[in-house]
């Protein structure tokens, strides 16, 4: 691209070198398959596919086993505790016994063992940090009842790991001891289900059939504004589900999709119950606080009450920028909007993207990235040059009172991303403090 005039209104040289470069690729984790074990026969169930998973995609393995700190009631102080700290004998007698059900469970590690760590401390914390240290690509739990999930961890186990870490777990039934045929992804359609979905496939047998299960909200009501809103979210779930596959299509694999309609966890776990599977697969979202304080529902009732083994995959600021570097490639396309000529543009974008389903994300300089909202239908997009304002928004129509608005201030630039397809992919704006990426599901 030839270098243009300076304008008040233009970006200077050097933010355009960096604006047009590529997004940063964070790729995901490739470290070894981690195993959580407590040394129970609730914890069995992991070492078997840790093992089966370790052949088929060429990681390494390792071990982890936690105790917590025991606690000793002071009587002269009503309601405390004082920690002591876990001895030496403790952990050896813990390492002794992992490595006991590791040789009983894969006695062929015997010829290249598996590391065996024992740490001290709260199990979901010490693994959470454990999976984090070795950039772990999987962490591999026994989903015993009333075993490692209530028993060892303190109650919710899983769900706490999820929470405080970013590695993906798979909590594993005893009845599935091969690759998984017969996977059910749950969906919303963003990019962090996408992510999911990318995990998941990873650890499925040559030949599975996956299907992609998305829950619409309840609308049966027999109200003509209903009807329509019905059809026309079924019309674009249909459209969704071939994005969606388009995006992780491989080799191989067979795929089928459902619409189900109600409350999603409620009808997710009635659709499992009714059609058997081997693997069920669901994204958690957000980052941060929010995250760590209320993971998704669909992800938490599934680890209490899915019938079969499943996999979670946190969302987390770096599993939303694995799936952006994808969704960016280095062989996408990039073009700077012409400011001068940007409503026009922009207004050209809306129409090409009319109910396009979005996610929204804005990186703030002293802030960092984070998202504004997920699975966004784009009603509009427009630019007020006098006060160089944009003005996304959402929603079923660009009218008053029908959509959700989010306004950009004080624009620098605008770069649309095309993959090579020239399939158009992410719209990004340079303003004040930042930039805003919308990309398109």
């Amino acid at each position: 691209m030839s270098a243009s005039p300076q304008s008040p209104s233009s970006p200077p040289a050097e933010f355009a070198t960096d604006f047009l470069a590529p997004p940063e690729a964070v790729e995901p984790p490739h470290g070894p398959l981690l195993v959580a074990s407590d040394a129970s026969d609730a914890s069995d169930a992991a070492f078997p596919m840790a093992r089966v998973v370790a052949a088929h995609t060429g990681a390494a393995v390792q071990v982890v086993s936690a105790l917590r700190p025991n606690v000793m009631p002071v009587y002269a102080y009503d309601a405390m505790v004082s920690p002591s700290v876990t001895v030496p004998e403790l952990l050896e007698h813990r390492a002794a016994r992992v490595s006991a059900q590791l040789a009983r469970l894969v006695p062929e590690a015997g010829t290249a063992p598996w590391p065996v760590t024992v740490r001290s401390g709260d199990p979901a914390r010490e693994i959470a940090a454990r999976a984090h240290d070795l950039e772990a690509r999987l962490v591999v739990v026994g989903r015993g009842r009333h075993g490692l999930l209530e028993r060892v961890f303190g109650g919710e186990s899983v769900l706490r790991l999820l929470q405080l870490g970013e590695t993906p777990v798979l909590a594993v039934e005893a009845t599935l001891t091969q690759l998984p045929r017969r996977v059910v992804i749950a969906t919303d359609f963003s990019l962090f289900s996408v992510y999911a979905a990318q995990v998941a496939l990873s650890l499925c047998a040559p030949g599975a059939t996956i299907e992609i299960v998305h829950v619409a909200p309840s609308l049966s009501d027999h109200a003509p504004v209903t009807k329509r809103f019905a059809e026309e979210y079924h019309a674009q779930a249909q459209r969704s589900f071939t994005s969606f596959i388009e995006r992780i299509r491989q080799p191989g694999l067979t795929f089928e999709t459902t619409l189900l309609e109600g409350n999603a966890s409620t009808r997710l776990i009635e659709h499992l119950r009714a059609h058997p599977a081997d693997l069920v697969v669901s994204a958690t979202h957000g980052y941060g606080f929010l995250r760590r304080s209320m993971l998704g529902s669909v992800a938490t009732e599934l680890m209490r009450s899915a019938p079969c083994s499943v996999l979670c995959v946190p969302g987390t600021a770096r599993t939303l920028a694995a799936a952006r570097a994808q969704a960016t490639a280095p062989h996408d396309r990039r073009r700077l909007l012409p400011m001068a000529l940007l409503d026009a543009e922009l207004a050209s974008f809306s129409a090409r993207h009319d109910g396009h389903l979005c996610t929204v994300e804005l990186n703030q300089h002293n802030v960092g990235a984070h998202a504004i909202g997920h699975h966004l239908p784009l009603a509009g997009i427009t630019y007020e040059s006098a006060s160089r304002t944009i003005t996304l928004m959402f929603g079923l129509s660009s009218e008053p009172g029908r959509h959700l608005s989010h306004q950009l201030r004080q624009c620098e630039a605008v770069e649309l991303i095309t993959d090579g397809h020239d399939r158009e992919q992410v719209l990004r704006v340079r303003h004040a403090g930042g930039y805003t990426i919308v990309l398109l599901e």
